[in-house]
């Protein structure tokens, strides 16, 4: 059988090839994402038909089978293990570096499986309460509304991988509770219905709203100190000093004074007449002498 990127040849047992699993755009495990990491490593290991060496209802051949008295090498433990390893290395591609050490003793794939479902996923009593009252205590505050629901979404899906299911009304209610008085609308609606509103459908209503809350805001206006930038005085102009308290305005002038009129230009026309009467004066003048 021809290799390919998925598969590899198998010479102890040539119809039962090897398949090389990636999990390439895998989110990685840390301990704060467990069910989501969980979720999308078994989804592809079912496709694969590959989930029952994690599940552990697959589990290893005898090592040696005896023939006659003679005891040799199984194939078929030896195709399991290698399978199996191919699987337990890319489970550990998809952990961080510090959570990868938990499974460093395990032998096989379904040891490494438990180990992070015993240690993420363990219902412990007071994990499962501080759940509950985070759910209870979220709110929206600043996030977006997508934010916000899959915040909600997530701790209550975290609460049922621990055995407690959040009823959909109580998770509806929570959501509604921390909203803000913008999405009043939204929240008289649900409220005014017979039936319990999905949450998809909720979260669809509160986006639109979102939006339309975007598009109703006021225009944002100019700050202060934008104003002040044109009314603040040329840094070269100087003031006038203020007048001294004893200083009084002057007197209004005389009647009989006048000021004197503006100044006017002269034109050319009337330039030249004044030159031609001054040089008729002077020719009067040289005559009469």
């Amino acid at each position: 059988m021809a290799a390919n990127n998925n598969i590899i040849p198998n010479d102890g047992e040539p119809t039962r090839p090897f398949f090389v699993v990636q999990f390439t755009n895998a989110v990685k495990l840390i301990p704060t994402n467990y069910i989501t990491w969980k979720a999308q490593i078994k989804s592809i290991l079912v496709g694969y038909g590959l989930f029952k060496f994690f599940y552990g209802t697959h589990l290893a051949p005898a090592k040696m089978i005896t023939t006659n008295n003679v005891a040799t090498p199984n194939p078929a433990y030896a195709t399991w293990m290698r399978q199996d390893q191919l699987l337990y290395g890319a489970l550990v591609g998809t952990l961080v570096s510090t959570v990868a050490p938990l499974i460093t003793q395990a032998d096989t794939s379904h040891e490494a499986w438990k180990i992070l479902e015993d240690t993420y996923a363990n219902p412990s009593r007071g994990h499962t309460n501080l759940l509950k009252e985070k759910l209870k205590t979220m709110t929206k505050g600043t996030q977006s509304v997508s934010e916000f629901m899959q915040q909600v979404k997530g701790c209550a899906d975290l609460l049922a991988s621990l055995g407690k299911k959040q009823d959909p009304e109580d998770i509806i209610d929570v959501v509604l509770k921390g909203l803000d008085s913008s999405f009043q609308s939204v929240i008289d609606g649900v409220h005014a219905r017979d039936t319990t509103i999905k949450f998809e459908e909720l979260h669809e209503k509160l986006i639109n709203k979102e939006l339309q809350n975007k598009l109703d805001a006021p225009p944002s206006t100019a700050p202060a100190s934008a104003m002040t930038m044109h009314t603040k005085p040329h840094k070269n102009k100087q003031k006038a000093p203020y007048p001294p308290s004893n200083w009084s305005s002057p007197p209004p002038p005389s009647s009989a004074w006048q000021s004197p009129p503006p100044y006017q230009p002269v034109s050319l026309q009337q330039k030249s007449f004044f030159a031609t009467q001054i040089f008729v004066a002077e020719n009067h003048k040289i005559v009469a002498e």
